[in-house]
C-alpha cells in the first residue's frame, strides 16, 4: 500500500461506525435473528415494518463532526441479510421493500457533501443462505450461487454510489480466503475504487487491521483501528443497553491516538433514524 493511499487514514484517529437495520425494529441488538432462533420466514417480515421515516443522514454527519470524527462507516447489509442498498441480485433490500430508498445512496452523498470520508461494512456471511451453513464442501453448487451473490453485491457497491474510502469486511469465519476468492473479490474492487482501504476481515491482511472490543496495537508502520461500542454489548439498537461512561470512552481514544492507531466507534440508530 501506498503512502500517500493511507495517510489521511493514518491522521483520522476517529470515525463513527453505524449498526443499523431492520434488527433496530427489535431492538435486542443485531444478532437477535441468530440468538433467538427466528426462522428467516418470519424476520423476513421485518422489512414491512422498517419505515426510517426520521432518518436524515446530514444530521448523523453532522453528529459525528460535532465530535471531532473524521470518517463514518455505514453497514450496508449485516448477517441477516438485508441490504441497506439497491441490489440487482435480491429483493430483500430497503429500496424494494418498505422503506421505499436506497439508504446507502443517501448516506454516502450526505458524507461527500460534507466532505466526511466514507466506508461501508459488508458481511460476507447471510443467515439467510443455507449454502452458508453446509459450506463450499458439503453444497459446492450452493456455495458457487452464493459467491456470485457475494460477489455481485460488493461489486454493486463499489460501483453505484462514488468514491468510498473504505470497505470493512465482517463474516468470513469459519472459512478461508480461498473459500471466498478473497484475492479475486479485492481485485475487482481495487479496479473499481483505486484509493479504496481495505480491512483485514475477508481472509487476508489487505490494509488495515480491527481489533474488536479491545486495544492492540499493530507493528509501526501497520494501519489499525480498535471497532468498540458505546454501549457494553450490542451494536445495533439494544432497548436497556448499558452506556459506557465518557471518561471510559475518551481514555479509549486517547490510548489508540497513543499507539498510532484508530477508535471507531459505534452507535446503533433506532429503526426509525433517530
Amino acid at each position: 500500500m501506498s503512502v500517500e493511499r493511507g495517510a489521511w487514514f493514518r491522521e483520522a484517529r476517529f470515525g463513527m461506525f453505524i449498526h443499523w437495520g431492520l434488527y433496530s425494529i427489535l431492538g435486542r441488538g443485531e444478532w437477535v435473528m441468530y440468538l433467538e432462533h427466528i426462522p428467516v420466514e418470519e424476520y423476513s417480515k421485518l422489512a414491512e415494518k422498517f419505515k426510517p421515516a426520521k432518518f436524515n443522514p446530514e444530521e448523523w454527519v453532522s453528529y459525528a463532526r460535532e465530535a471531532g470524527m473524521r470518517y463514518m462507516v455505514l453497514t450496508s447489509r449485516h448477517h441477516d441479510g438485508f441490504s441497506l442498498f439497491d441490489s440487482k441480485v435480491s429483493n430483500y433490500t430497503a429500496p424494494k421493500t418498505a422503506a421505499g430508498r436506497d439508504l446507502v445512496a443517501e448516506f454516502v452523498k450526505a458524507c461527500h457533501k460534507a466532505g466526511m470520508r466514507v466506508g461501508l461494512y459488508y458481511s460476507l456471511l447471510d443467515w439467510r443462505w443455507p449454502a452458508y451453513w453446509n459450506g463450499p464442501k458439503r453444497d459446492p453448487e450452493g456455495w458457487s450461487r452464493f459467491l456470485e451473490y457475494v460477489h455481485t453485491q460488493v461489486e454493486e457497491i463499489c460501483s453505484n454510489y462514488g468514491k468510498l474510502d473504505i470497505l470493512w469486511y465482517d463474516g468470513a469465519w469459519p472459512y478461508k480466503a480461498e473459500d471466498w476468492r478473497s484475492a479475486e473479490l479485492n481485485a475487482k474492487v481495487r479496479k473499481l475504487q483505486p484509493e479504496i482501504l481495505i480491512n483485514n476481515r475477508s481472509g487476508l491482511p489487505e490494509d488495515f487491521d480491527t481489533p474488536e472490543q479491545h486495544i492492540s496495537f499493530s507493528p509501526p508502520g501497520r494501519l489499525w483501528e480498535s471497532c468498540m461500542t458505546m454501549t457494553e454489548y450490542f451494536w445495533g439498537y439494544c432497548k436497556g443497553d448499558p452506556w459506557r461512561s465518557t471518561r471510559r470512552l475518551i481514555q479509549t481514544l486517547a490510548t489508540c491516538a497513543s499507539g498510532e492507531g484508530n477508535l471507531l466507534l459505534n452507535v446503533g440508530p433506532k429503526a426509525d433514524g433517530t
